[in-house]
């Protein structure tokens, strides 16, 4: 499901016209829309096929318009145009939880505050206390919350990615040339938080489930590309590996990247006692494959 990517990007687009001090109508429709899409019990991206978008509280033919432009490229040329007007930083500092658009515009303003580090900065130095509506609570606030900011860059709730895994197999599983794909890793073992996305596939054609995966619209930047395995890092920040592996191997590796560290080595202990060797490829005695 598209519908908390969509989401973003309106409120992303809020928050910059409050910052520049845009209509205050305008940016409460943005605002109004995310919401809605946020609350739909359906995925946004089917309700755009069946051309139903206006339908959604609060989207008109404008908004509708941005919705398929963001399921078809993954961005918003909008969005894009607005953020050259503004600095970088102040971006950045907009995910900051508390930190309302006013208040980095006012940080900036005054004391020209445009990164979430020189934020940090400014109110462990007790430089914000002061500012119109600034008090000491205020820069604790602040702290706690880029804290926060850096404790979920590191690991995201599953519930929170489990729709991107389930959006990148959809995609994939629609190639024929796709066989049988899962989900491994942490994601697999239903972990209450993620710090990255582990995907198997058995495929025909190894260049070409290569080529969709790192060209998917969620896909920010390319980590790797190889032959049996890439990478990519997505537009909210998160890793995803994807392996292609023989038919053969499927299982094997399958439990390989699904264990933890401590599993796997423990695994290959117990299968040493018995002599054999256990590993991605499958289990063998000697140099014959077994299992």
């Amino acid at each position: 499901m598209r519908n908390q990517e969509v989401a973003t990007i309106f409120r992303d687009i809020a928050s910059i016209l409050e910052i520049r001090g845009e209509n205050p109508f305008r940016i409460r429709a943005y605002e109004k829309a995310a919401l809605n899409i946020e609350s739909l019990t359906g995925d946004i991206a089917a309700i755009a096929e069946r051309k139903e978008l206006e339908k959604i509280p609060g989207v008109g033919k404008d908004l509708a318009g941005k919705i398929e432009e963001i399921l078809n490229t993954g961005t918003c040329s909008h969005l894009e145009e607005l953020k050259k007007e503004i600095p970088a930083g102040l971006i950045e500092m907009l995910a900051v939880p508390g930190l309302g658009p006013k208040t980095a515009k006012l940080f900036y303003d005054k004391l020209k505050i445009a990164s979430v580090d020189e934020l940090e900065e400014m109110a462990r130095s007790h430089k914000l206390h002061g500012l119109p509506g600034i008090k000491e609570k205020t820069e604790e606030n602040i702290l706690k919350g880029i804290e926060l900011l850096r404790q979920g860059r590191e690991r995201s709730l599953l519930g929170t990615i489990l729709p991107l895994v389930n959006e990148i197999k959809e995609r994939l599983k629609k190639l024929p040339e796709v066989k049988q794909i899962s989900e491994a890793g942490s994601v697999r073992r239903k972990k209450e938080t993620i710090r990255d996305i582990d995907i198997l596939v058995i495929s025909s054609d190894y260049q070409k489930v290569m080529e969709v995966f790192t060209t998917m619209p969620v896909a920010g930047d390319i980590l790797a590309k190889g032959p049996t395995k890439s990478s990519i890092r997505t537009r909210q920040g998160i890793q995803v590996d994807l392996r292609v592996v023989e038919p053969e191997s499927f299982g094997a590796a399958l439990c390989y990247f699904t264990g933890s560290k401590a599993h796997n080595i423990r695994i290959r202990e117990m299968g040493v006692k018995l002599g054999l060797k256990i590993n991605e490829y499958g289990v063998f005695r000697g140099e014959k494959k077994i299992g």
